[in-house]
């Protein structure tokens, strides 16, 4: 929880600080009185006055301002003006100086915003960091049952335009290991971008996808398909049904399973099972759908050279639709596992929900490798589970429970292997890592203006704004994940501040462009009441609006807690 709040706070001060700093630099600029350059919101806590400027610390560290002479959110009285500022010339004051100067003075705070993402976006770049293989390219590792990508109509390409599509298609359906080359005419780095897409465009938007097949060792054609994202029962997004490509890397070889008696080692790659391409996902699929008896031949790579092995599954037991991990740290696989995701028909079977920790299973504790070799064990039976669960709902700790649970356990096929996710070094030199910063905040600029969009269109919902608690999750997340995440989701944020921010609503520094440029329009200032219930009027808009997006942060988390 600690490092949770350290980690929010401190991407919030860096947002802040720029934020504040942008006006603040702008200000000095413009000559215009600064009594105060405060992160965080009052009471005031410590500082320090430099020449005329109290650079100071507040207590609430949310949101942060700078005080400049004759720039309030709301107008003061003749009075106030005088005790606050008396003593500087009115010619200092922001309500003073030149329409244009108050104008830059209002877009340099959001204009840092973008200026702090595109640096961010840049060091990340150029630093380099381990990322998982599906990060780095587009290439599909499973084809979703029902999806539009699984009866999407491809014709050959012979060049750059689209082939007739009136012409009876070449070939029918996505594959394993096809790689997606452009969408509407744009490259994509990986599926993520295409889930993006898919989206923001709303169902039913047709798009142009190219994608690279290897018909042939060796040969490659390019195939061009027009598909719609569709909402799958069940689901809340429109979606392709493309899921990403994990290489089917061996973790882990079980003792005296079929995988051993192969011959197959920690360490080799799967490339191919029986001449079809293979993902870590689509070759346990493939592994499952084995009968009784059958074989699998196996293209397999070990130290960069190719061999060939066969396989024979076996049946053995295992939890469908339930994702367990352990506990992180040195020694977290000998610590209960905790249960990451539940599918919602393993909840309604169980009552099984995210956050449980099973402490033991048929009796036994519970570690990651008997909670394996439990399910292996079971095919087609039961497993107990005791349960602790810690009864949080609200924020409020009503002490833990501990339940038992019987757990149905599914008869699969299987040879008796894990898989490690395969990281890659994603670096960039100095030239590439400006490109491709610019790039990146180009695409968080695109789809935070497609999200707004899409609440107009009712392509996305309002329930799926977050708050201050969303900002929480996303950040602690992404700080596991590791340093390079938390940075980008950090300048991810800071562009939807920039955008937010220059949205044309009252209190908002877009909704006093406005007013400003409304004004440069006219050649005179306008009526300050009219000024000061506008202010009103938007002040009470962006607080509905915090309060909405709170409200769905705390209905998101217990239905998290919650089945």
């Amino acid at each position: 929880m600690i490092y949770s709040m350290i980690i929010f706070l401190a991407v919030l001060s860096a947002l802040v600080f720029f934020h504040e700093l942008g006006h603040f630099l702008a200000a000095k600029a413009c000559g215009i009185y600064v009594k105060r350059f405060s992160v965080g919101m009052p009471p005031r806590l410590f500082g320090v006055q430099i020449g005329e400027t109290d650079y100071c610390i507040g207590a609430l560290p949310f949101g942060g301002f700078v005080m400049m002479a004759g720039q309030e959110d709301v107008p003061l009285t003749d009075e106030e003006r005088e005790k606050q500022y008396g003593g500087v010339p009115p010619e200092r004051w922001f309500r003073n100086r030149p329409v244009r100067q108050r104008i830059m003075v209002l877009a340099m705070g959001p204009f840092m915003n973008l200026v702090l993402a595109v640096v961010i976006y840049f060091l990340v770049a150029l630093a380099g960091a381990q990322v998982p293989e599906w990060d780095m390219h587009a290439k599909v590792g499973e084809v979703a049952p029902d999806s539009p990508a699984l009866t999407a109509e491809l014709r050959r390409m012979t060049g750059d335009a689209a082939p007739d599509l009136s012409a009876p298609p070449d070939a029918r359906g996505f594959l394993v290991g096809d790689e997606i080359l452009l969408v509407d005419g744009r490259p994509i780095e990986n599926l993520t971008d295409l889930a993006a897409v898919a989206i923001l465009g709303g169902p039913g938007r047709e798009h142009d996808i190219v994608i690279a097949r290897e018909t042939a060792p060796g040969v490659v054609e390019r195939l061009f398909t027009r598909l719609a994202p569709e909402v799958a029962e069940g689901e809340e997004h429109p979606r392709f049904g493309l899921l990403p490509f994990d290489t089917a890397k061996i973790g882990f070889v079980q003792e005296n399973s079929p995988a051993a008696r192969a011959g197959l080692r920690e360490g080799d790659i799967i490339h191919r099972a029986d001449g079809r391409v293979v993902s870590r996902d689509s070759f346990i699929r493939l592994m499952e759908g084995i009968p009784e008896g059958g074989t699998a031949r196996l293209d397999v790579e070990r130290d960069g050279a190719p061999l060939q092995v066969e396989v024979f599954p076996e049946t053995v037991g295992r939890v469908l639709g339930m994702l367990a991990a352990p506990p992180r740290g040195d020694d977290g696989e000998k610590e209960p596992p905790e249960i990451l995701s539940v599918t919602d028909g393993l909840r309604e079977k169980t009552g099984l929900r995210p956050r449980d920790r099973i402490v033991k299973v048929n009796g036994e504790p519970a570690t990651m490798e008997a909670l394996a070799e439990a399910e292996r064990g079971a095919p087609g039976g039961e497993m107990l589970f005791e349960i602790a669960r810690p009864a949080v709902l609200m924020g409020l700790v009503e002490g833990a429970q501990t339940l038992a649970v019987q757990v149905p356990v599914d008869a699969v096929r299987a040879i008796g292997i894990g898989f490690n996710t395969v990281f890659v070094l994603r670096k960039y030199s100095p030239g590439e890592a400006l490109v491709q910063s610019f790039k990146d905040s180009y695409l968080a600029v695109e789809r935070t203006i497609l999200t707004l969009k899409g609440l107009f269109v009712r392509d996305v919902r309002m329930q799926d704004l977050g708050g201050p608690l969303m900002i929480w999750d996303v950040t602690t997340k992404a700080a596991e994940a590791g340093w390079n995440w938390l940075l980008r989701t950090t300048a991810f944020i800071s562009v939807n501040l920039f955008i937010f921010n220059l949205l044309p609503l009252p209190v908002l520094d877009g909704g006093q462009i406005v007013t400003n440029t409304i004004e440069s329009i006219r050649r005179k200032p306008l009526n300050e009441r009219l000024l000061e219930r506008f202010q009103q009027a938007g002040l009470i808009l962006v607080l509905a609006l915090m309060l909405f997006v709170t409200y769905n942060d705390i209905v998101r988390k217990v239905q998290e807690w919650i089945p």
